[in-house]
């Protein structure tokens, strides 16, 4: 949903990257012992992307988490059905052409604002 001013400026953004991209170049590296190669791209290497998403959780007992001692005289314990313990938190994930640099839980009750963001950009700074 976003704006016709935001869609522009995505475009002209990405006009920049594949820009650079050509400009830059391709460099062919050695990725194995057995003298394999691998094309990439210079520019490709240092760019650093991220997404939030909502992570649902939930928590079942099993049968080996509710197991006691008892004595053979015991009377049975009852069982009751179990509930499910669901929730869900949002996590914000950055990664690189390498693979996952951060990813920065948000505590539940949190919301995203612009203080959370910036200490999350600051984690990220220190992770790289």
């Amino acid at each position: 949903m976003l704006s016709d001013e935001h869609k522009r400026q995505k475009v002209e953004i990405s006009q920049i990257l594949l820009h650079r991209c050509q400009q830059e170049g391709d460099e062919t590296v050695d990725v194995g012992p057995c003298g394999d190669h691998r094309v990439r791209n210079k520019l490709l290497e240092h760019l650093i992307t991220g997404d939030e998403t909502w992570l649902h959780l939930s928590t079942l007992e099993t049968k080996r988490d509710s197991m006691t001692w008892k004595q053979p005289s015991s009377p049975v314990t009852k069982k009751f059905k179990v509930q499910q313990l669901a929730t869900k938190v949002m996590a914000t994930v950055f990664w690189d052409s390498r693979g996952m640099i951060l990813l920065d839980v948000l505590p539940k009750g949190e919301s995203v604002n612009a203080d959370r963001y910036c200490e999350t950009l600051d984690r990220l700074r220190h992770a790289v």
